[in-house]
């Protein structure tokens, strides 16, 4: 088939940087298309500069899975980016390919009905360079198309190999409960690479395709700058997919995803700040998700736990979250500080997974510790929670280290309903634990509990514990059995706080509670109590002086 009649009109139309990243260049005889030619396949020609377009099956691809495209690929980039850059072609058909690597200038067009599978042969494949899409040090680069890349991940069912000491806590308590101890890991004797590697580069436009089936990461970003990621399907088992995350932002910043589908196993969008290749690890920053569907059987929206250098400036915002292991998650473990994050306007719901999965099915969980003794100490500060509405199973918690609180942390317009679990390791008790934080503000928050079918371990709406500085402003709940006799809310070693404006929900047994020696200066003023048996309870007689009602 002639190629010039298959070249899609809009390919001949696009002259945005920023909606292609498309180039000028010479032309390279008969493996690409003329200007003159390119625009002869369109009646509304707007009369900009028109990209060169440089057809895989020109350099030997023939569209047949069974035969190898690697060198094809790998040609007509070559060819591409020799000739100023432009756009490399591929039509529709199934290519077979190792390691591709994207050189300055070349955008990579992946067709709809075009479908590049990861070759199972490791000669296909470069040393460092483990990946389908690879770039190092590169500019102007992009993968654009409604085409699809496929992984061909493979995994074995198997017994436990060591305990994951993230997890310890869990895996007892699934062992305990007569668990299925065995678990998934991915097949020893597949080809186990990442799907796109990007390093080190500047100006990455990833749009439109479908990405399945990594073996690992699906998108790595290491030490980018200016990353644009946008309408891209993203899809790994969610059972099996062990390590299969969605995108990884390693030590990169200005960084925008936007309007994608992503359905991952690990992680769906996570940042991490790595060292790499004997380099300290550079911040990550500038950093936005937006108008995405989101879907893990660990955590959709993470930081961590990879955190060597700072984290800073991220908005994840507008983002559905469906049938996942958790809602939003913080780790910091290697001494960096994370700071000025806002997760706002989510949806979410939760569903417990097999035990060797991060998460409790919780709405979010923020946790600062050391990854060793000899780990540096980090911090998380400034993080706005805003705008969300959740159905949890599992007890979401905000815990700072004993040597660090958390600092900051704002939570507003927040409605919690609590399900019950679909697993039996049953892990949930409470439905919102802070501990170990300095300046916490809550505003609007409303805990619900499911009436018609409870938990028998499900204890209070909100647990504070070690908080200074906090305001509770407009609360509403009752502890989580009817029949229950935990309180609502447990304060215990607090200080320096205020809940006001706040209301006992119907059939509320104890609305609060104070314990803890180090309690004092919490003033309560103008709850509504009327439906709770009692108000305030205290530990003992010291700590009842701590509280002062107005």
């Amino acid at each position: 088939m002639d190629y010039k009649k298959k070249l899609p009109a809009w390919l001949t139309r696009i002259s945005s940087r920023r909606s292609l990243i498309t180039h000028g260049g010479a032309m390279l005889g008969a493996s690409c298309l003329t200007t003159t030619e390119a625009r002869s396949q369109t009646t509304d020609d707007p009369g900009g500069p028109v990209p060169s377009a440089f057809d895989v099956k020109k350099f030997g691809a023939t569209g047949l899975r069974k035969d190898n495209a690697t060198r094809a690929f790998r040609d007509a980039i070559q060819a591409c980016t020799s000739s100023g850059g432009g756009i490399v072609y591929v039509p529709p058909g199934e290519y077979t390919v190792g390691t591709v690597r994207l050189l300055d200038h070349v955008t990579l067009h992946v067709e709809a009905g075009a479908t590049l599978f990861l070759s199972q042969d490791r000669a296909d494949y470069v040393r460092e360079q483990w990946a389908m899409i690879y770039a190092e040090n590169a500019k102007n680069i992009a993968v654009t198309g409604r085409g699809t890349l496929d992984g061909l991940a493979q995994y074995d069912y198997t017994e436990m190999r060591g305990v994951d000491p993230e997890i310890s806590k869990e895996i007892e308590i699934a062992r305990t409960a007569g668990m299925d101890m065995r678990r998934y890991y991915r097949s020893r004797e597949a080809v186990n690479t990442f799907m796109v590697i990007i390093n080190d580069s500047t100006d990455f436009l990833l749009s439109g395709v479908s990405i399945i089936n990594s073996p690992l990461w699906t998108v790595r970003l290491n030490d980018c700058d200016r990353v644009f990621v946008r309408g891209i399907y993203i899809y790994s088992d969610l059972e099996k997919g062990v390590n299969a995350d969605g995108i990884d932002i390693c030590s990169s910043r200005n960084v925008t995803i936007s309007d994608s589908v992503i359905v991952t196993a690990d992680d769906a969008i996570v940042l991490k700040s790595i060292s790499r290749g004997g380099k300290p690890a550079n911040p990550v920053e500038n950093i936005t998700v937006t108008n995405c569907v989101l879907t893990s059987s660990s955590t959709p929206l993470m930081i961590g736990t990879e955190t060597e250098a700072d984290i800073r400036d991220v908005v994840f915002n507008n983002c559905v979250i469906r049938n996942s292991n958790k809602g939003f998650g913080i780790n910091v473990q290697d001494g960096a500080t994370v700071s000025n994050v806002i997760f706002s306007n989510l949806t979410i719901e939760t569903s417990r997974r097999h035990w060797n999965w991060w998460g409790d099915s919780e709405m979010c969980k923020f946790v600062l510790k050391k990854r060793s003794e000899t780990s540096r100490l980090g911090k998380i500060k400034d993080i706005m929670i805003d705008n969300i509405i959740a159905h949890p199973m599992g007890t979401s918690t905000i815990t700072g280290h004993p040597e660090q609180s958390l600092e900051n942390i704002r939570i507003s317009n927040v409605q919690v309903y609590m399900e019950p679990e679909n697993a039996k390791d049953k892990r949930a008790s409470h439905a919102l634990r802070v501990e170990r934080v300095n300046g916490l503000k809550m505003r609007d928050l409303s805990i619900g509990w499911k009436e018609d079918q409870t938990e028998e371990k499900w204890q209070s709406a909100l647990v504070l514990k070690n908080v200074a500085d906090f305001v509770i402003d407009s609360f509403s709940g009752r502890q989580g059995l009817r029949s229950g006799e935990s309180p609502a809310i447990v304060l215990d070693n607090v200080e320096d706080g205020v809940i006001r404006d706040s209301r006992a929900a119907a059939g509320t047994n104890t609305f609060i509670h104070v314990q803890g020696a180090g309690s004092k200066e919490i003033l309560l003023r103008d709850n509504h109590v009327k439906y709770a048996k009692k108000e305030i309870t205290f530990a003992d007689k010291t700590v009842s002086k701590a509280v002062d009602k107005l």
